[in-house]
């Protein structure tokens, strides 16, 4: 009798690790954190600020490189015009976790193309990195 409960117990313990360790149900989820986003110009308080959050850095850049208006409401935040608060903009976070909870894999937008209209008139743009949400919420961009 006491080696069947053990067999058991031993059966159900690997079952549950199994369950857990290869897990054929996963937790798939989608969902964003706000970012701040602070704005320092040598040359005057910009007239107004665009950010984006873009997933792929070469989308970013060429946002910033042909000055481009934010494509998308959802990952992005216009200020026109620009009063020197600190800016808003949600970052997409997915991830996969397992039945227990554990985090399987994780992944966030990692740039931010951010332009601005300075008091002269010219348009500017930058490329910085979005720290990951789980450590830093809040970035400043130093525009030339």
């Amino acid at each position: 009798m006491r080696r069947v409960l053990i067999a058991g117990v031993a059966v159900l313990g690997l079952g549950v690790l199994a369950w857990e360790f290869i897990p054929v149900l996963v937790i798939i989820w989608d969902g964003g954190f706000d970012l701040t986003v602070r704005i320092e110009c040598p040359e005057g308080r910009p007239l107004a600020v665009t950010c984006e959050a873009f997933g792929r850095r070469e989308y970013a850049e060429e946002a910033v490189a042909h000055l481009l208006p934010p494509e998308s409401r959802s990952w992005s935040t216009v200020v026109d015009p620009f009063d020197g608060q600190p800016i808003t903009v949600q970052v997409a976070v997915s991830g996969r976790d397992s039945p227990f909870g554990r985090e399987l894999r994780r992944s966030q937008f990692p740039f931010l193309a951010v332009i601005a209209v300075l008091p002269d008139g010219r348009r500017v743009g930058k490329v910085v990195d979005i720290p990951d949400g789980r450590v830093s919420r809040e970035v400043s961009v130093a525009l030339p």
